[in-house]
């Protein structure tokens, strides 16, 4: 699962190639034509979102930078711009479930963003994100519990057919 995560895990001291590295994929990303099967999939937090997009040609996840937002207003506006950029019509929400697997207060906002989301026509699936998330500060650990998540997402698709 985590070999498909690319352009990723870059120490600190790197930064600037891999903002470099990021400006320019995201200049080829936005020549490409609409495609109806990108992916985008979201690690949601009250102030730092996660995010990584597969795109409909390819199976892999690819991180994205930690999106940082003060309200769920500002939230919701970041993802209907990266869902418009991108020609996403399907997102995939990571579901902070709590050890013994029930629903607690970050796993209701969550609900409550992907509720917002379906109400705008997009199409939204959830996947447990319990174990998701990096604690290594070298890496932006939002950004790699993002790609996990898409990447569970796509490997149970791929399951299913």
């Amino acid at each position: 699962m985590f070999n498909c995560c690319i352009a990723l895990l870059f120490a600190s001291e790197k930064q600037t190639i891999n903002n470099l590295a990021i400006q320019q994929f995201s200049t080829y990303t936005s020549l490409m034509p609409p495609a109806s099967g990108n992916l985008l999939a979201f690690d949601i937090g009250t102030r730092h979102t996660g995010v990584a997009i597969a795109f409909a040609d390819s199976d892999m996840a690819v991180a994205k930078d930690t999106m940082h937002h003060a309200s769920p207003s500002e939230l919701l506006e970041h993802i209907r711009v990266l869902m418009e950029h991108h020609h996403v019509h399907h997102c995939v929400l990571g579901l902070p479930r709590l050890p013994g697997g029930e629903e607690g207060e970050q796993a209701s906002f969550v609900r409550s963003i992907g509720a917002k989301l379906a109400q705008n026509g997009r199409e939204v699936s959830y996947i447990d994100e319990r174990y998701t998330t990096t604690r290594n500060s070298q890496y932006d650990g939002n950004a790699a519990a993002a790609c996990t998540i898409l990447n569970t997402y796509l490997d149970q698709k791929r399951n299913l057919t």
